[in-house]
């Protein structure tokens, strides 16, 4: 198969999953701002794809949401993997805690894997963060499935 041909595969193949992506990302916007007027406290939320693209975001924070959204995944893969190692049941969620504040994030299954990232100002506690979170994913998974 010629260099290019395989090119114009890939493209056409990863288009059509943006497509599907794209059509409920307004669903997923609108689910990030219930989510940040039930917990005032989450200063930034963030979808990505498994491969890091990031799907939609919202943020206080102005931060790049391409940079986050590969790391945040390769984040929470590394820890579902430190717990397969373990003999643990897997990873419902991956947490990274500092004094400026919480980030918490969350595996989703909507037709194929995604991280959702919730960030925490520091007065935010963790365990309000994490129930946060975890609504607005059960949210978001109920409306696009």
């Amino acid at each position: 198969m010629e260099p290019g041909t395989r090119e114009k595969v890939i493209n056409a193949m990863g288009d059509a999953g943006r497509e599907d992506i794209a059509a409920g990302r307004e669903v997923m916007l609108d689910e990030f701002r219930n989510a940040c007027e039930r917990t005032p406290g989450i200063n930034m939320l963030l979808l990505s794809t498994a491969d890091g693209r990031a799907v939609a975001d919202w943020s206080m924070q102005g931060t790049d949401p391409r940079r986050l959204a590969a790391m945040t995944n390769s984040f929470l893969t590394l820890g579902e993997t430190v717990a397969r190692e373990l003999g643990m049941s897997s990873a419902d969620y991956a947490t990274i805690c500092t004094k400026q504040g919480n980030m918490v994030l969350i595996r989703l299954d909507l037709g194929r894997p995604m991280t959702l990232a919730a960030v925490g100002t520091p007065e935010t506690n963790l365990a309000v963060l994490l129930y946060g979170a975890r609504e607005c994913a059960t949210r978001i998974r109920a409306r696009l499935t």
